[in-house]
């Protein structure tokens, strides 16, 4: 204890470059919650953040941190507990589950962008997703490592008390300590990891270690350790746990570990058979003499006898008498037969005509009386039939008629591996006829399968294989998309979470559009998943949510909304008016006036954007009264073209008058900006009602812009002046 207290007085010398760095990779974080990952915003913040990590790689090729509730640990110290950097960040950490972050040298803009949009889930999600080891795989994110946090691995030696008591700095800093400089403290004090964790971490530790630079004392130690650790009644023994930890070993390490067990097991028979009777038969094969090793490798029998030989317990001695075999019986005596008769040498019990007559079929000079072009014909029907669809046709046939329990169970079971080989083929419409022809069964009232031991529909909403079929959309292609989205339409509401994540890390348009059409099939069963995702923090994962749920309007969709009113991303906020607008207008104009009057230019122009729902006169003067004003740069042109779009779509011919001032009115010089101005209110004649715009577009053609508003009267009457 006073080396770890020495450690957590001592600061390092990188700590202020540390703390750089996860200042801005804080910032980094924070900036997805306002901008898409393709924003400038975004890329300028994560490339800071490298700049401060690459400082840190300068005398090093990793950098680790590990995490406790309210610290970090950094090359064998402590960091400073009161720097609120370190706390928010080992807080931030520790809450979705993290016990071990590392960054390795190479590490890419994108990959960080990748990782932070990855943090921005919750321990749950992650964890419902396949854990931060697979998303880490599946978003190509290959600089980044993670340890999570096994809360089974913290046992205090008093009686069990709540998770979070548990996590304390003592077994926190034991657990680092361990993890990173290849310690563990089996003691009774110490922690107490589960074989398959030691296992895992032993694997990753020492990954990079030579064989001859493991010390066999230092092995011995450790199997003596586990072994003399104390046990407790609800766990294993010591033994069978040290089975258990070689079992999960990689075969690098077994050969070292199981060299290092005999010996120690030598001295301890009772631990011994506890051990062997958990290994593995192939382990145990590899630690027999290479004689009998060979002579196992020819028999498989011989390994399966190995394994069964190793788990049963000790028999003392005595044996069974022997009983004389009741009588088999006729299905017993069939199933045999069908047995004997599937052997290689099957030709040996076939009748010799039968026999001469399948050679003679399937030989290369085998005639027919059909006509070639017939032949060919019927040789291609045969090819392109799928024999897996026609055992789906097969079965969906029997399922019209209700059956015994047995062979509808049997059906189940040969549906089941059916709905795997068309998941592994992408194959989605055979995929949904089965979810759909099956559920139909089982709704019919004619099914005697217990609803708790249905398989098939219960396998298609496994996490795993959902995570599979939305995969296919990369995999397959556009030619399953269409076949993709027909069959989880079908599945409906489980799908839900998964499709929303994949609509929040979609990076291009058509994949969004893709992921909300899919949503939209789904229908009103994914209103209530909706609802909640869009307490989100990703503010355009909420603007799509809001397009979603503003098609079918509800009492409950109308109360969310209006908890959104002060969103502080403006294009949620305009999304929010859009539904407004549909529900309840008077709410909508106020907020729009709001909006309008604001100080923050973005806010004004999405407000701009969707003014044209509104019929309030109030409004529209404001918008007479902004597009008057003095250009100042390029934003107050781009909005005031938004003005001519919105002004048209209203079509109201006061509009107009104010326009056609706008054009004659003159000045001792024209901008470049004033200029670009006057040929957009020009060509925003076209967007409204023709008569008007005609009428209009011929004042102006006697003035000074002419030739712009002839061209425009003949692209609309399609006559020359």
């Amino acid at each position: 204890m006073e080396q770890k207290a020495a450690q957590q007085q001592t600061a390092s010398p990188d700590s202020k470059l540390l703390a750089d760095f996860l200042r801005e990779f804080n910032i980094a974080r924070g900036s997805l919650t306002l901008y898409p990952p393709e924003h400038p915003q975004v890329t300028a913040s994560s490339s800071k953040t490298l700049e401060r990590l690459e400082r840190l790689f300068f005398n090093r090729k990793e950098i680790t941190l590990g995490v406790a509730p309210e610290a970090l640990f950094f090359e064998h110290q402590w960091l400073d507990k009161e720097n609120p950097s370190f706390r928010s960040f080992a807080t931030f950490l520790s809450q979705i589950g993290i016990a071990s972050l590392s960054f390795r040298q190479g590490l890419a803009a994108d990959e960080l962008i990748r990782f932070c949009q990855l943090l921005r889930s919750d321990q749950k999600t992650i964890e419902e997703f396949g854990g931060f080891s697979l998303l880490l795989q599946q978003q190509l994110i290959n600089n980044v490592q993670i340890v999570p946090i096994d809360y089974s691995a913290f046992q205090s030696s008093t009686e069990k008390k709540e998770r979070s008591a548990l996590v304390n700095t003592d077994l926190w800093e034991d657990f680092l300590h361990g993890l990173l400089d290849n310690i563990l403290d089996l003691g009774e004090g110490g922690l107490r990891l589960d074989p398959k964790t030691i296992a895992e971490l032993l694997n990753e530790k020492l990954a990079s270690t030579k064989e001859e630079d493991l010390p066999a004392g230092a092995v011995d130690d450790f199997v003596g350790q586990l072994l003399d650790r104390p046990s407790h009644p609800q766990q294993n023994s010591s033994g069978a746990e040290l089975g258990e930890l070689l079992n999960h070993l990689s075969p690098r390490l077994q050969d070292s570990f199981l060299a290092g067990t005999f010996r120690v097991l030598e001295q301890n028979q009772d631990a011994a058979q506890q051990t062997i009777e958990k290994l593995s038969p192939e382990l145990l094969q590899n630690s027999l003499d290479p004689r009998l090793q060979q002579q196992l490798k020819s028999s498989p029998r011989l390994v399966e006898l190995v394994g069964q030989l190793a788990a049963n317990p000790k028999t003392d001695g005595t044996h069974s008498a022997r009983t004389d075999s009741a009588p088999m019986s006729k299905e017993m005596v069939r199933a045999r037969l069908d047995v004997l008769f599937s052997e290689e040498k099957h030709d040996v019990y076939l009748p010799s005509t039968y026999s001469s007559t399948l050679k003679n079929i399937f030989s290369d000079n085998a005639t027919s009386t059909l006509p070639e072009d017939e032949q060919e014909q019927l040789k291609a029907g045969f090819e392109n039939q799928s024999v897996e669809q026609q055992c789906c046709a097969v079965i969906f046939e029997l399922l019209e008629e209700p059956h015994e329990l047995e062979d509808e169970e049997a059906m189940q079971q040969n549906l089941l591996d059916l709905s795997r080989f068309f998941l592994d083929t992408g194959n989605f419409r055979a995929l949904r006829e089965i979810y759909q022809v099956w559920a139909a069964y089982l709704q019919s009232g004619q099914s005697k399968i217990n609803i708790l031991d249905e398989r098939v529909l219960a396998n298609h909403v496994q996490q795993a294989f959902m995570l599979e079929v939305l995969d296919g959309v990369e995999i397959w292609g556009e030619e399953q998309s269409r076949p993709i989205r027909e069959y989880v339409a079908s599945v409906g509401e489980p799908y839900t979470k998964p499709v929303i994540e994949r609509l929040a890390q979609a990076k291009q348009f058509s994949q969004r559009r893709y992921w909300m059409d899919i949503l939209e099939a789904i229908g009103t069963d994914a209103n209530q998943l909706l609802l909640q995702s869009l307490n989100d923090d990703r503010w355009y994962l909420i603007r799509n949510l809001l397009i979603l749920l503003g098609k079918n309007i509800t009492p409950a969709t109308l109360k969310a909304v209006n908890q959104l009113t002060d969103h502080p991303h403006p294009k949620v906020r305009q999304e929010v008016l859009r539904v407004l607008f549909y529900c309840t207008p008077a709410t909508a104009n106020q907020m729009l006036l709001k909006e309008l009057d604001s100080d923050d230019p973005e806010a004004q122009l999405s407000a701009i954007q969707v003014a044209n729902l509104s019929r309030n006169t109030e409004i529209l003067n404001l918008l007479h009264k902004r597009i008057q004003t003095d250009i100042d740069d390029d934003f107050d042109l781009q909005c005031k073209k938004e003005i001519l779009t919105t002004l048209a779509l209203i079509g109201h011919r006061e509009s107009l008058s104010i326009l056609r001032y706008l054009l004659q009115k003159k000045g001792l010089f024209s901008s470049k900006r004033q200029k670009q101005f006057q040929a957009d209110i020009i060509q925003s004649f076209a967007k409204y009602p023709r008569s008007d715009a005609e009428k209009i577009l011929q004042e102006v053609a006697k003035g000074r812009h002419k030739q712009q508003a002839n061209e425009l009267l003949q692209q609309l009457t399609g006559e020359t002046s």
